[in-house]
Order: structure tokens, then sequence, then C-alpha cells
């Protein structure tokens, strides 16, 4: 097989590219829908209590078509524990305890393997992949036994992966660009709609939201529909993980997407409840 085609297939069937559209004009009326913010943004969320600390929320519309989830946890709950670890979603939900897993940082290929995490990847002080400074990142600390959240707990969400805003952070997990900063949400020239993973902080910082947007039967959203989600959430930062064919979203162990992930993420972000 020539170069080129190992390239097409390639990124065929690894890219992050989330569902394709069937036409032009069928893109349009459906970015068009999606113009009302009513038409992907509820007026009212009604949670659903999953444990101590933790609720979800899932959003459908057939007619767009349109799926997403979001999962409220309160980082001042101390039986709750944020955590980052190696390996993929499926394989880190199955951990004792876990009650939510999802895909964090973006990866490249080494001779068409997806081997190479690209961005910063820090757990518990060890720098497990280095910085990459145009990327956004989470961070976060507990000052409490095995990275309790509760009082104590640290979590930001920084926009460049520098060594100033690294500094100090036992935990950093790198992600692609911030949506939503100081409450503003950001400006994007592209507009595609993807399945998508992010993660948005309230003003005090006590208050986390993972919203994942599903692709299957469902048409995506773009990085701006997401900001303003992320706001009407009551956010004051928001930034964006892996998302596309890499896409995940595990809760009490299963995973709550159509399907399962084109690709196994190399790393995970998960919550883990020790009530």
């Amino acid at each position: 097989m020539s170069a080129s085609l190992i390239l097409f297939f390639s990124a065929l069937f690894f890219s992050c590219a989330s569902l394709s559209q069937s036409s032009s004009e069928d893109l349009s009326a459906l970015q068009e829908k999606l113009s009302l913010e009513s038409s992907y943004i509820p007026s009212r969320f009604e949670w659903s209590p999953l444990c101590r600390g933790i609720d979800t929320f899932r959003f459908e519309d057939r007619d767009l078509p349109l799926v997403y989830y979001v999962v409220r946890i309160d980082l001042s709950e101390p039986t709750l524990s944020l955590a980052c670890v190696k390996g993929s979603v499926s394989s880190a939900a199955r951990k004792s305890c876990v009650r939510v897993a999802f895909n964090a940082t973006q990866f490249e290929s080494k001779f068409y393997v997806f081997n190479r995490l690209k961005g910063v990847f820090r757990m518990d002080g060890k720098e497990v992949s280095l910085p990459v400074e145009k990327y956004a990142a989470l961070l976060f600390e507990s000052s409490l036994k095995n990275g309790a959240c509760g009082e104590g707990f640290r979590a930001s969400i920084v926009g460049n992966q520098t060594e100033e805003a690294l500094l100090g952070w036992k935990n950093a997990v790198g992600g692609f660009f911030v949506v939503l900063k100081d409450g503003v949400p950001c400006q994007f020239k592209v507009q595609s709609l993807r399945a998508r993973v992010g993660v948005g902080l309230s003003g005090n910082a006590k208050t986390m939201y993972v919203l994942v947007v599903e692709e299957n039967n469902s048409c995506g959203l773009s990085y701006g529909h997401c900001a303003l989600l992320f706001k009407a959430l009551g956010c004051s930062d928001a930034m964006e993980f892996d998302g596309g064919h890499s896409t995940a979203l595990y809760i009490d162990g299963k995973s709550v997407l159509l399907g399962y992930p084109w690709r196994k993420s190399l790393n995970a972000i998960v919550v883990v409840s020790n009530e």
C-alpha cells in the first residue's frame, strides 16, 4: 500500500472530526436552527442526583438532532476526589469507586500509531507529557488526603500552558482552547459542528461542569455553542478537551454515549466518591 493511501485511511478512521453533514443545504439549515440559543439551551436544567456532590443532566432534541450530557460536580464536597489517570476512559471507569470518567488531552500519531499526548499532563507533581504553550489546561490540587475535594481544594483553567501558569500546580491536564473567559464567550472563526468534551468552572471555582456532546445520531456543537452553554450553566471559565472520535463519558462504569469511541484516549479525568 502506498504512503498516500496509508495517510488517507489514517485520516479517515483516526481523525478527531465528528459527524459529517450530508449537504451544504442541510448544514445551513442546521446552523440556522442553532442560531437560536433556545434550540439547544433549556430554560431550566433538570438535574438528576447521582451521588452526594454529583448531579447529571441529559439533553435530547430529535428534530435537530442533538444529544448532550452535563455532569455537575461540587468541588467543596469532601467525599469526592478529582484525579487524572493514564490510559483509556473505559479502563479508568472500571477502577474502584469511580462515578464519572471522561477523556481529556488530545494525542498524535507516531508511525501511524496514536501513542503520544499533545500537551501538558501532570499527575501528583509528575510530568508525564510536556506543555504546548498555545493550548489551554485544567489545573487542580487538594490539601486533603488522596486528592479529596472540600476545603482547601483548588481548581483553575488557564488559556496557555506556560511555565508561569503551571507553576505550583500538582495536577495539570491539557486540552485545546478556552471558550469562556471571565463570563465572556471567546470568538472563533471556524464554527464546525462536532462531538465535544469540555469543562467549566463557576466563578468561585467550587463547582465544575463537564459537558459532553454526542456524535452518534447527533449533529454536535461548535466551540461557540459550548461557550454559551457553559455560560448558561453559571460558569465563569470553560475550556475544550479532545472531542470528535475520542469523545467518551462513563458514569458508574458504563458509557452513556451511543456506541463506543473510535479512538481510545491516552488519559482520562475521573471523579471518585468515597461515601
